[in-house]
């Protein structure tokens, strides 16, 4: 009869549904779908991280260009101070890609079906979400810290501060989606 179903002893329908669910791997369930937004939301954490780290190298080179000229027998070296301050935006930029380094590595939920049964997976799930959309806000408020620092000077300690008040909170939430992940194991 046109228009009808198939019923599920049906071998048409038999297909259509693994079909649906890809040989045993449901695209549209809740779970995977989390799973697939943790690794988005952890790669738009990283762009701003990226972003931060890019602003960050290009305060260098201008500051190294400015203060940093090439020797001359007059001054065949550099200024110490200089020195140091280039260092400190490099050192900087080098915590700020640990982190990100740490984030982009961090592990990803299992997908492991005998413990399904025997732990609540999407509560966990959604609280492993909540932990990426705290590192994508830290992410965001750090690149917006660098963003405001001059381009043609260094970095000063108050400016230092609060970039690492953020790497703090963005250690702490890698802790606490490390956490997370631990209970789904």
């Amino acid at each position: 009869m046109p228009g009808t179903m198939p019923g599920q002893n049906d071998p048409i329908y038999r297909t259509w549904v693994m079909l649906l669910n890809g040989y045993g791997y449901n695209w549209y369930k809740l779970d995977n779908k989390l799973r697939a937004d943790d690794l988005l939301i952890r790669s738009r954490a990283s762009e701003h991280l990226a972003d931060a780290i890019a602003r960050l190298r290009e305060i260098e080179a201008r500051y190294r260009r400015k203060y940093l000229p090439p020797p001359t027998r007059e001054h065949p070296d550099a200024d110490p101070d200089h020195l140091a301050a280039m260092r400190q935006i490099r050192l900087i930029a080098d915590r700020i890609l640990d982190i990100d380094t740490k984030l982009r590595g961090a592990a990803v939920p299992p997908n492991d079906q005998i413990w399904k049964r025997h732990r609540d997976e999407l509560d966990s799930l959604w609280q492993l979400s909540e932990c990426d959309v705290v590192l994508v806000g830290a992410a965001k408020d750090l690149t917006a810290t660098v963003a405001e620092l001059p381009l043609d000077s260094g970095v000063d300690p108050a400016a230092e501060a609060r970039i690492d008040q953020h790497l703090g909170y963005l250690s702490a939430a890698l802790a606490k989606r490390g956490e997370q992940l631990a209970l789904l194991r």
